[in-house]
């Protein structure tokens, strides 16, 4: 028996001292190794043009220092009584518990009514802006044509008095997220690393890792995952692009608003011929958001190599729906063309703003009727096509491009752009150094003035 006990103690003996040696282990986020090479800094913010090619074409990361600054929510909403004077009978959505959990902990009250709590109570504000203080919102110049504006879907705004942490996650679209007050840290990773660090959360779309203690034996790829740090201040914004894995950490009283649209193809033709006739600022208030367009962001992400969209691929991703539902789905859209939808028809605004609405009244009453089949009435009321689906891409001259690799079309993450996953000495599941290196290179800013997709 003795013998028996010393081997199992000698035995856990090993295991403990292997796990302290785990790089990172039950610590915070980011501990595992230092950050890489930091992405790009700005200090003027670009045309839309070059906010498009350089930036959002090649899902690359920037930070604009100041981009916001001097503007009337960077001067006026650092104080709390302006804002409960000005705004403070606006509703205002809060979540409960600074440690994002997605459970759906949340609650409303004016906004005045959330200032008298919220530097006492657990709570942050995260929900639309409303549209009275829209007029004081400013949208800066890399957005301002070319298509951007069409494509604004929703309008974001996080406050709080500190102490917030987001779950590590992803997002489905295009994020320039600016700073008012306080400071916010984000640990931001390539998505090409998704499956080293996955799962994800099927249903409430994060990570399984607390983001505050990092378990490296569930999680032994994280260990040698690079990352990148951004430190937002007020004034700062941040473009976060399209499935960046990221964890947002705020500190001192905190207010944030995120700008979220979907991919498009820029069309020159809705800018002025001379770029610096585009404004520094104009109001958020002069734009129409359309959160019915946020589908857009969906179908991209599943378009096969061909450009098309099917609705059975929709139906292995958003399985609360079946089949014929989604087939419908995409008949909303674009009536007559069977189910299988031409992408670049939602990226290049070739479809009616009326069908994005009458689909989602039919995804509403879905919701509502629990996805009874006669909402799909709603749909039977659209014309057909004209001239039906077009077959293959255009090229830049109008002809056809028999050769079109949709892959390439965008230089973006897609299901068929993950790293290889091998084995280091130990056994444990990593990315290989080449591939840590490869994307160090790609995404870091001393890179990125001289990055061209291959």
């Amino acid at each position: 028996m003795l013998r028996i006990a010393l081997v199992l103690l000698t035995t856990l003996a090993v295991f403990v001292r292997n796990e302290d040696d785990l790089p990172g282990h039950m610590q915070p986020i980011g501990s595992h190794r230092p950050p890489e090479e930091s992405i790009e800094v700005r200090t003027s913010v670009p045309d839309p043009l070059e906010f498009y090619d350089k930036y959002m074409a090649k899902n690359t990361p920037v930070l604009f220092k100041g981009a916001l600054a001097g503007t009337p929510a960077v001067t006026l909403w650092n104080d709390d009584e302006y804002l409960s004077k000005t705004f403070g009978d606006l509703k205002v959505g809060f979540e409960i518990g600074k440690k994002e959990d997605r459970l759906g902990n949340d609650s409303s009250s004016t906004f005045g009514e959330f200032l008298k709590r919220y530097k006492t109570e657990d709570i942050y504000v995260v929900d639309d802006m409303p549209g009275d203080m829209q007029q004081e919102w400013m949208v800066p110049r890399c957005l301002l044509c070319g298509g951007f504006i069409e494509y604004l879907y929703y309008c974001f705004m996080w406050f709080s008095s500190g102490g917030t942490k987001s779950v590590l996650h992803t997002d489905s679209y295009e994020n320039l997220h600016c700073l008012v007050s306080g400071l916010k840290e984000f640990v931001l990773i390539p998505p090409e690393f998704s499956d080293v660090i996955g799962p994800e959360h099927a249903e409430l779309g994060y990570y399984y890792i607390d983001v505050e203690k990092v378990n490296m034996t569930s999680h032994p790829g994280m260990m040698k995952v690079p990352w990148y740090y951004v430190r937002v201040e007020p004034g700062d914004c941040f473009y976060l692009p399209y499935n960046w894995i990221h964890h947002v950490s705020s500190h001192g009283r905190n207010l944030g608003v995120n700008i979220w649209w979907s991919w498009f193809e820029f069309v020159r033709d809705k800018c002025p011929e001379d770029m610096t006739e585009v404004p520094d600022f104009l109001p958020l208030a002069q734009f129409q958001l359309r959160p019915e367009k946020q589908i857009v962001s969906v179908f991209v992400e599943v378009a096969r190599e061909d450009g098309y969209v099917y609705a059975e691929d929709l139906a292995e991703v958003l399985s609360v729906y079946n089949y014929s539902v989604l087939h419908q789905v995409l008949e909303s859209l674009d009536p007559g063309c069977d189910g299988k939808l031409l992408v670049s028809k939602l990226t290049s605004d070739e479809i009616p703003l009326e069908n994005y609405i009458n689909l989602k009244e039919f995804i509403d009453t879905l919701d509502a009727s629990d996805k009874d089949d006669e909402a799909v009435e709603i749909l039977q009321e659209t014309e057909d096509c004209s001239d039906g689906p077009i077959e293959e891409w255009p090229d830049d001259e109008g002809g056809v491009d028999e050769e079109f690799d949709w892959s390439n079309k965008r230089e973006k993450f897609s299901s068929g752009h993950h790293v290889d996953i091998g084995e280091d000495d130990d056994g444990i599941q990593v990315p290989s150094e080449e591939d840590i290196a490869k994307f160090h290179r790609q995404y870091s800013g001393k890179k990125t003035s001289n990055y061209r997709a291959q």
